[in-house]
């Protein structure tokens, strides 16, 4: 598991797979100057109503081995700072 801080640049809509699994994006800018776009999956999405664009925050995030509908950087937790 990784831990970044940045800023929520923006929140997607949520979508759905294939399989039947709720996804949402987030656009994440690390201090650094850096990008993530990850997803949160299922009921992590939940986690995302909390937050705007421009709000700081520490994302924790894992790698999956997914390659389909969403990316592979998934969303563990996210705490406003």
């Amino acid at each position: 598991m990784y831990k970044i801080k940045g800023i929520i640049t923006a929140i997607g809509d949520i979508k759905t797979t294939k399989l039947g699994t709720a996804v949402q994006q987030l656009h994440f800018e690390q201090e650094t100057g850096r990008m993530f776009y990850p997803f949160a999956l299922g009921t992590k999405i939940e986690i995302l109503s909390d937050f705007l664009p421009g709000d700081v925050a520490e994302m924790e995030f894992h790698i999956s081995g997914s390659k389909g509908t969403y990316n592979n950087v998934i969303i563990d937790s996210l705490v406003r700072v």
